[in-house]
């Protein structure tokens, strides 16, 4: 049986009604979701807020660390972490982030990390893994240049090759204790700015991007609340759960999938 995980990122500032409503959506339907907190930049509101939906519904609300500050600090590919930047630059973030994490949220969060924008290097990689995380949350993608080019990368056990990522999704990250969990598709064809706006696959299109992943255990699907901003994108998210809960698909957190697959 496949199934399905839902991340939803930058939560952060904002109180936005459209992160009240889409996880409200989630909990009518009883499918967990994982809101990817930005620890630098999350207000004591939304922690309040996080705090108070997770301790109603344990199982359906998932919290974990995204990035440190989501600014742009890589010059060679637009990121947070990898690049240029050296390892104490990189594990000084990511520890600063967590201790926030474990500030604001005590036991509540899964110590999952993703880095913001996907862009990383193994200095990167080992911060995260010294700093005791259990997850790495990156992406997979089933186009078969990239399958192949992930077949020699496990050959050579990299994590990383000729500055591409390598998918180590459902195994654990080579040279690290960080079991990987990849996501698949995203509701946002185009971003068109760092605010509100973007163009979205549709539901058909949605519906292509799972059918063709099914072959797959699990399928990730990434969620950007901020752009739900309108009715018909949040009856997007509506229709397309919807029809998941119409198919043979099961629902898990990141916790759920790692306590299942990681022995």
């Amino acid at each position: 049986m496949t199934i399905l995980v839902f991340r939803n990122d930058d939560v952060r500032n904002t109180l936005d009604s459209s992160l009240v409503e889409i996880t409200e959506i989630f909990i009518k339907n009883n499918i967990p979701v994982t809101h990817a907190v930005e620890p630098a930049n999350v207000t004591p509101k939304v922690v309040d807020w996080l705090l108070k939906i997770k301790k109603k519904y344990p199982t359906l609300i998932e919290l974990m660390q995204h990035g440190y500050d989501h600014q742009i600090k890589n010059n060679f590919k637009k990121g947070e972490f990898g690049g240029q930047r050296t390892y104490e630059e990189q594990f000084n973030d990511i520890r600063t982030g967590m201790e926030l994490m474990d500030k604001y949220f005590g036991d509540l969060w899964f110590p999952a990390f993703n880095f913001p924008y996907a862009p990383y290097n193994l200095s990167a990689m080992k911060a995260v893994n010294e700093c005791g995380f259990k997850v790495i949350n990156s992406h997979f993608n089933s186009h078969w240049t990239r399958k192949f080019f992930y077949f020699v990368g496990h050959l050579l056990k990299k994590g990383y090759f000729l500055n591409h990522h390598v998918s180590w999704n459902l195994n654990y990250f080579p040279n690290t204790n960080l079991f990987e969990i990849d996501m698949n598709i995203s509701f946002i064809k185009k971003y068109i700015n760092e605010d509100t706006d973007s163009k979205m696959f549709n539901l058909k299109e949605l519906i292509e991007n799972t059918i063709k992943y099914s072959q797959y255990r699990v399928i990730g699907i990434l969620l950007h609340h901020r752009y739900h901003n309108e009715f018909v994108k949040i009856k997007l998210l509506k229709d397309y759960i919807e029809w998941c809960k119409n198919q043979n698909f099961q629902f898990m957190s990141l916790s759920q999938i790692y306590q299942r697959f990681s022995k």
